[in-house]
């Protein structure tokens, strides 16, 4: 895959934009807050927008009457996609929450349920040693040296932090730029628009499209 681009690499592109790109002293001046532009773009994206190259997995064994377990290093624990165990060959999905009754019941089983902590809390404790595999997002690294890169769509962290830049210093030409935006913007919601789901029927053991439903007004 392309290598997106650093963090100096976006703030140089956005001096220039902004005038500053032969301005010496002026433009290290500048820089915190261009910085700070560009970090802002990329949380307010990856706020805003799924990143299907940031979702990834990570398979670990469970620990038998074992409750905690920690989160992969980069994972995003509020964007945590699901998380299933795997036995015989099957996997079965865990629903989140677990109650205090629930907590009173120290049988051990297959685990069936989770609950985001400081670590992930399964339960039952694991009676076997079950794979048990979470899907989540990658949280955002640092930005910080010249030579960190974002992990996102740099064009887009670049049009918009350089709206906000232009915004700032009250640039006449930062509305083009921000109809540039809402425009990408506009086409990324239409690209990651969920497809026709896939469903198990209730009557036989083979999977169809099922339609979206319908929604009024459109």
């Amino acid at each position: 895959p392309t290598l997106k681009k650093t963090l100096g690499q976006i703030r140089s592109d956005i001096q220039i934009r902004l005038g500053f790109g032969g301005a010496g002293s002026a433009s290290v001046v500048n820089t915190p807050i261009i910085d700070s532009f560009i970090r802002s773009a990329q949380e307010q994206l990856y706020i805003q927008h799924e990143w299907k190259e940031l979702t990834t997995y990570e398979d670990i064994e469970t620990g038998i009457d074992q409750t905690w377990y920690d989160y992969p290093a980069d994972c995003n624990i509020e964007r945590i996609l699901s998380v299933s165990v795997k036995e015989n060959d099957t996997w079965y999905e865990l629903s989140e929450g677990i109650t205090m009754n629930m907590r009173s019941d120290l049988t051990t089983g297959r685990p069936c349920r989770f609950e985001r902590f400081e670590q992930m809390e399964v339960w039952p404790p694991a009676d076997v040693a079950y794979t048990l595999r979470r899907y989540y997002v990658k949280a955002l690294p640092d930005l910080t040296l010249d030579s960190d890169r974002v992990v996102i769509d740099d064009a887009l962290v670049f049009l918009h932090a350089l709206t906000n830049a232009k915004l700032h210093y009250r640039q006449p030409d930062a509305q083009a730029y921000s109809t540039q935006l809402e425009a990408m913007l506009r086409r990324l919601r239409e690209k990651n628009r969920p497809n026709e789901p896939i469903k198990r029927t209730k009557a036989a053991d083979w999977w169809e499209l099922q339609s979206p439903p319908r929604v009024e007004g459109r």
